[in-house]
């Protein structure tokens, strides 16, 4: 019974190699001028794919989304390990603690590192004396999706 498994097993990954072979010289173009005279002769609508079917507005959206989100990961993680350098002699991760402190003081118990690195660089730049008043990176532009 396992030998039977192993050897089905072992067949079915020894013919992969050949199928993609037989995929890429062979079979990927007799597909390609199917769908090419299928699309020639209309019964594969094109231009509703590309233009109405919206393909290519949803995977690009996808993309942006997910280069996003792995943006803000990857800037919490930044400032999470800023937070862990010796505040003593750095500005930046004394900035980034006092942050963290003024948000817990807020009412945030465990404030996010995307807010908490923006608040100390708002902070750094009302102490620098670089504006008016209002930071240009707390614009409302800044937080906004």
């Amino acid at each position: 019974m396992i030998l039977d498994i192993l050897i089905y097993g072992g067949l079915f990954f020894a013919t992969i190699p050949i199928w993609v072979f037989l995929y890429k010289y062979y079979l990927g173009g007799i597909l390609a001028d199917i769908y090419i005279t299928k699309i020639e002769k209309g019964e594969i609508d094109l231009n509703y794919l590309l233009d109405e079917g919206g393909v290519f507005d949803e995977l690009s959206a996808r993309v942006v989304t997910l280069l996003k989100q792995h943006l803000l990961a990857e800037m919490g993680q930044a400032s999470r390990q800023s937070g862990v350098i010796d505040t003593d002699m750095d500005p930046v991760g004394m900035g980034i603690e006092a942050s963290g402190e003024l948000l817990k003081a807020v009412g945030m118990k465990n404030p996010p590192p995307l807010l908490q690195f923006k608040l100390a660089q708002a902070l750094g730049n009302m102490v620098g004396g670089q504006g008016s008043g209002e930071p240009e990176s707390a614009s409302w532009e800044t937080f906004g999706p």
